[in-house]
């Protein structure tokens, strides 16, 4: 069977979205912070679109929602998905978020825990936020501008993928991100903290699965054992090997293959 995703720009407050598959069991998708929904097109031809329906999302400034602005918070992408998954009529559903919303897979768990089937969260900055040292900081506030630093980042999360996919990468982010919204962002992921509240919910019951990549040089095992499964009872740990903070892309059929699993076994 061959499927093929129709996409939707964003318009008003409805954020811009990939659909793939017509299955029963609904899936909301979320990006990272540098590149759009097409960083899981690699994964796309590997998903079950009989058992899912899988919806990628562009966050505002981002791809389908490029025209999009706003506060750029994370309760702001905690609404405007929910109101995306009210468009789309799911009363519940599960979420995956890569790096910056993973935290956003952890503001849905608190604030809609009726609809959120299960979590997955992949690569993921937690709801504590990633608390950067000012020399780091600069780095990263370069990558918005410098394409020699974006190379440089990307080359050092990849856990060692060639320079022609760390060029393309560089591309993606320039073409699909709104200058506009790559501080804003940023700002979020190194200011933003309510792992209070997480940890503050009695007997979340939400299940999560957190898969990081053994090449990952900055999201590992010790780093989620100390956040998501420290904070969720429900939590579980999959350590993806040969990939670093894309696994999407570094191993889109096992990547596949795990997701479905999770999500499967946690069906709606």
């Amino acid at each position: 069977m061959t499927i093929s995703a129709e996409r939707f720009a964003g318009a008003g407050n409805l954020l811009g979205h990939a659909r793939y598959g017509n299955g029963p069991t609904p899936v909301l998708v979320m990006h990272d912070w540098l590149g759009d929904h097409t960083s899981f097109d690699a994964t796309m031809p590997w998903l079950d679109g009989s058992a899912f329906t899988y919806v990628f999302v562009d966050l505002r400034g981002y791809g389908l929602s490029i025209d999009l602005t706003g506060d750029y918070t994370v309760n702001e992408i905690a609404a405007d998905c929910l109101r995306l998954a009210d468009h789309l009529g799911w009363s519940r559903f599960h979420v995956i978020g890569h790096s910056m919303t993973g935290m956003v897979t952890q503001r849905l768990a608190v604030d809609a825990p009726s609809r959120v089937a299960s979590a997955i969260a992949v690569c993921p900055v937690s709801a504590a936020g990633n608390r950067l040292p000012p020399e780091a900081l600069a780095f990263f506030s370069s990558t918005t501008q410098d394409d020699d630093a974006l190379r440089r980042l990307f080359k050092f999360v990849s856990g060692g993928l060639s320079d022609v996919w760390v060029d393309r990468k560089v591309w993606q982010n320039r073409t699909t991100v709104s200058p506009s919204c790559r501080a804003r962002y940023l700002d979020m992921l190194v200011t933003t903290d309510f792992a209070a509240e997480v940890q503050g919910v009695e007997r979340m019951k939400t299940p999560f699965l957190v898969i990081v990549g053994d090449k990952d040089p900055g999201i590992d095992a010790a780093a989620m054992a100390q956040t998501f499964l420290a904070w969720h009872p429900n939590a579980t740990l999959e350590v993806m090997p040969n990939c670093g903070h894309y696994p999407m892309q570094a191993c889109p059929p096992y990547f596949a293959t795990t997701i479905e699993a999770f999500l499967t076994h946690h069906s709606v």
